[in-house]
């Protein structure tokens, strides 16, 4: 996977000596990013490993100061198999704005967004002899879905290329399940504009 990702790198660096300075701005930011999943002692933070995401944002207003942006993210974490037995795809419509506060190639962003996500639940019903044959595995999908908090920073290398990394919460509810899963998140990726 490290292969996959310096390989990644190498490939995207070469086009910051291939492309030539422009001042005209861009709308579209498209990324590739590592998904840090940080446990936190719930069925969400225990149960997956984080892997890859791929994010698209559309600037719907842009000057020299603020850069707002909708978008989706969509993350992809691998499952443990302790209590959700398959991998997810957690989709998050959002929306962003980005500050240049420091008038340079580092901007802070913070974004709001509503993830959802869905798997699949096995368990066995019946008496409690487990040679009955009145037993059978059941299979229930169960929804999840919560609001997003993302902050971070973007270092914007050239017109054209930007490395990032930022930390989201997302409070995962369920109508299946009671309680809520605080689950945090750590993303480091590299974006292309155009």
């Amino acid at each position: 996977m490290k292969n996959y990702f310096l390989a990644l790198f190498l490939v995207c660096s070469s086009f910051l000596f291939a492309q030539e300075e422009t001042n005209k701005p861009t709308k579209f930011q498209v990324g590739v990013h590592y998904v840090g999943n940080l446990r936190n002692e719930n069925i969400i933070s225990d149960g997956f490993n984080g892997v890859v995401g791929v994010s698209g944002n559309y600037a719907v207003y842009q000057d020299e100061m603020i850069s707002v942006f909708g978008g989706i993210t969509i993350d992809y974490l691998k499952t443990r198999e302790y209590f959700l037995q398959n991998d997810i795809l957690i989709w998050n419509p959002n929306a962003s704005i980005e500050v240049d506060v420091f008038k340079g190639k580092l901007k802070p962003f913070f974004g709001l967004g509503y993830a959802f996500f869905s798997n699949n639940f096995k368990y066995a019903s019946g008496l409690f002899d487990p040679m009955d044959p009145a037993i059978t595995v059941r299979e229930k999908k169960l929804s999840f879905n919560g609001f997003t908090i993302n902050l971070g920073l973007k270092y914007h290398i050239s017109d054209l290329l930007f490395v990032e990394g930022s930390y989201k919460y997302f409070p995962v509810n369920s109508d299946d399940i009671e309680g809520t899963a605080n689950t945090h998140f750590i993303y480091l990726g590299l974006g292309f504009k155009f």
